[in-house]
């Protein structure tokens, strides 16, 4: 019984610890969009590294609340996301991309779970960060990366079919929308891996021991 009053007194602070998560990296995607480097029909940014993150560091459901809550705000019109926001930006070349955040850090999480379950259950738990940089975080980072590109290009596919005269609308948007920054992304699923691995308790505390 003391245990069940002690969860129920501890419930309203775990609802406002993770409600701060959510809401901290909604916020640092805003600057992660911004710190852009200019390409067409998609620029370089590093909200992708904050997706991996979150998926590494949140859990699934937090991490895709905190982008699900990113893009609610983008598309009311806040000029959070990497060329602005508003009902518009549905229909920009790059939008696809905004919802494949919200899947990628679902999956993200997700992989995970799973794969820190299975390394722990064949483990002592003495294994280094290097080791469970290799087995766990890392494949699970790169796991979201598929998912972004799924439906960012797809969408970019749709913009050329619809609204320009562009041949093989497909082909050239996996060309522009996933073939030009695959090495981009790996490198930032590395730093994301690498900051989840060494994280150590405070990344326990950090997705609720999920």
């Amino acid at each position: 019984m003391s245990t069940v009053i002690t969860a129920v007194r501890r419930r309203p602070s775990i609802v406002v610890s993770d409600a701060l998560l959510i809401g901290a990296f909604t916020v640092m995607m805003w600057p992660a969009a911004h710190a852009k480097v200019e390409a067409e029909p998609v620029p370089y940014t590093l909200q992708v590294l904050m997706v991996l993150l979150a998926g590494l560091l949140l859990g699934p459901w937090r991490a895709g609340a905190s982008m699900g809550l990113y893009a609610i705000i983008g598309f009311a019109g806040a000029p959070i996301f990497a060329r602005g926001g508003g009902p518009a930006y549905f229909f920009s070349p790059s939008a696809g991309y905004i919802y494949g955040f919200v899947i990628a850090a679902v999956v993200v999480g997700l992989t995970a779970q799973f794969l820190r379950r299975r390394f722990e259950a064949r483990s002592d738990g003495s294994q280094g960060v290097i080791e469970r940089f290799a087995k766990v975080e890392l494949p699970a980072a790169l796991a979201g990366i598929p998912i972004i590109y799924i439906f960012g290009v797809n969408h970019l596919a749709l913009y050329y079919l619809l609204a320009t005269d562009k041949s093989n609308p497909w082909g050239l948007a996996w060309l522009n929308g996933a073939g030009i920054f695959i090495w981009y992304d790996a490198i930032k699923a590395a730093i994301a891996a690498t900051i989840a691995s060494s994280a150590g308790l405070q990344r326990e505390v950090m997705r609720g021991n999920v």
